[in-house]
């Protein structure tokens, strides 16, 4: 059980407390290294700083930084002057910064030399930008350096206590405006403890991380488990974003677990090279997320890689990151499944006709000591997907007899096709089966006679390949009403949001005004699915 003054900074002061455990590395990052007594005292100056500067508990402090040591920094400081991080990606554009700034209610920004053109449209709420390295805001407002909070006195003070806020992730926006999913302290520490009691964290790991800290997979998958056992982090800066770069920093920081997209993992296999150089490094385990990896992809992993096992994880901001877990040992037989549960970890499902079971096909609910406490100044849309004590995912899913849960598309994505329920995630999953797919989103289209019809939309690296045989594909692995009606061939990869997740909210209309521009057959002309 967590004591009542336990908080994010507990992660730091017990390892510096440990004799012989001080003076071991936490982080480093582009060649800077902190150790857990350095990177705790950084911290706590980073906390008094901003408190001597007016910062109080409570206020809302957003971080607007690529991937470097300051962040970490940041975090730990922020937390122990009792304040609330708000992470906003550096992907974002200056509308959709000012808008997460607003929301939040954020009075200070922090933000470093390249992300400080983007707060030219700051909101006026925003009094005060805190600037790491060198630069001036575009907008006025009152400016404080880094090291002038780091030229205080460590802070003394108790911190937050274990049910106080600690950090608001804003949704990626998929389906319209980003909600900000609000963590305690206590949420975010069980996120943590489960990782490291599921996946069997030690002191002798070191962790490569590649994602943007300022992303819920960030920080949460892995690096505060690591950090928690006495383990060492290596954080990838965001100018080294490339499966080159990704390798290269596997050969120099003796990395043992790493996470990486399914994207990275096919450029990876891709690479004969690169498969051979990873061969040579320390890495023994990669954690996947996003999407599920086809079962061909796994193969050619375990043929290239075969001492270097292979996770894939299902979670979201809200958390748990990883609510369920596809462990290498199942990732072959149970293939295109999302794994199970975690131990800190409940999932069920609610069905059509509304009932909560522990087994069959519904929307995914979960329940955890780490899930969020609400959505940030939303309470119509928290009390909607905490219904029945469960956190409603959004997410479709079946869950097998064995607890193994497969994800089967968005709620919101399902397509309602001549009064039949046709779900896009479903077909993906069988157009993935052709080896010139590179990427596949299926959406929903108008339709004269059936109401909507399936669009499956392709990208394909092979030159010239026209995607005649989707749907012929389609025809053999599924009933006739769920194959898609219309195939389009994109040139330029699916639009994907920071997280990966690709944006149907764009595909969909760009595949209508494609298919009413086209010269091809009619949907009434194509034979009848139905």
């Amino acid at each position: 059980m967590l004591a009542p003054q336990t908080n994010l900074t507990t992660i730091l002061s017990r390892q510096a407390a440990v004799p012989g455990g001080r003076d071991r590395p936490a982080v480093s990052c582009a060649g800077e290294e902190r150790s857990f007594a350095e990177l705790d005292e950084r911290a706590r100056r980073v906390a008094a700083g901003l408190v001597a500067a007016g910062v109080r508990p409570g206020d809302r402090i957003a971080v607007l930084m690529q991937n470097r040591i300051e962040w970490v920094e940041l975090l730990f400081g922020i937390a122990a002057a009792g304040a609330v991080c708000v992470p906003i990606s550096i992907l974002l554009r200056a509308g959709e910064i000012a808008y997460i700034c607003e929301d939040s209610g954020a009075a200070w920004v922090v933000a470093d030399e390249r992300s400080l053109p983007l707060l030219e449209e700051l909101p006026a709420g925003v009094e005060t930008v805190v600037v790491v390295g060198e630069g001036e805001p575009p907008v006025a407002r009152s400016t404080f350096g880094f090291d002038q909070l780091l030229a205080a006195d460590p802070h003394a003070g108790p911190g937050p206590g274990r049910d106080d806020l600690a950090i608001i992730y804003y949704s990626s926006g998929t389906t319209g405006k980003p909600k900000g999913a609000a963590h305690s302290h206590a949420g975010v520490l069980w996120n943590a403890i489960g990782q490291v009691v599921d996946i069997g964290l030690t002191a002798d790991h070191t962790y490569l991380l590649v994602p943007s800290l300022s992303w819920a997979a960030g920080f949460n998958n892995l690096f505060h488990s690591v950090l928690w056992v006495g383990g060492r982090s290596v954080i990838l800066p965001s100018t080294e974003t490339s499966i080159e770069d990704t390798v290269a920093n596997l050969e120099t920081s003796a990395a043992t677990h790493s996470m990486l997209v399914p994207t990275l993992v096919r450029q990876l296999l891709d690479r004969p090279d690169l498969v051979e150089r990873v061969r040579g490094t320390e890495l023994r385990w990669v954690l996947c997320g996003g999407e599920p990896i086809p079962r061909s992809l796994i193969d050619k992993w375990d043929e290239g890689l075969p001492g270097v096992q292979l996770a894939q994880a299902y979670g979201m901001s809200e958390f748990p990151t990883i609510a369920t877990i596809l462990r290498p040992e199942h990732a072959s037989s149970h293939a295109g499944t999302a794994g199970r549960a975690m131990s800190h970890t409940e999932i069920a499902v609610r069905t059509d006709d509304g009932r909560i079971e522990r087994t069959g096909e519904g929307e995914v609910l979960l329940r955890s000591l780490a899930v969020m406490r609400g959505y940030h100044g939303n309470p119509e849309e928290t009390e909607r997907v905490f219904a029945d004590g469960w956190f409603a995912s959004g997410d479709r899913g079946l869950i097998d007899a064995d607890g193994f849960l497969s994800i089967t598309g968005r709620v919101k994505d399902m397509i309602i096709s001549g009064g039949l329920n046709v779900y896009p995630r479903e077909i993906e999953e069988v157009i993935y089966r052709l080896d010139e797919v590179t990427e596949a989103c299926v959406v929903g289209v108008p339709d004269e006679q059936w109401g909507e019809v399936p669009a499956a939309v392709v990208v394909s690296e092979q030159e010239g390949w026209d995607g005649a045989a989707v749907i012929p594909h389609c025809r053999e692995h599924l009933a006739s009403f769920k194959c898609p009606k219309h195939v389009i061939v994109r040139a330029e990869p699916l639009p994907r949001n920071p997280s990966g997740k690709v944006l149907k909210r764009e595909v969909a209309p760009w595949a209508q005004s494609q298919l009413e521009t086209s010269t091809q057959p009619k949907p009434a002309e194509v034979p009848n699915a139905h």
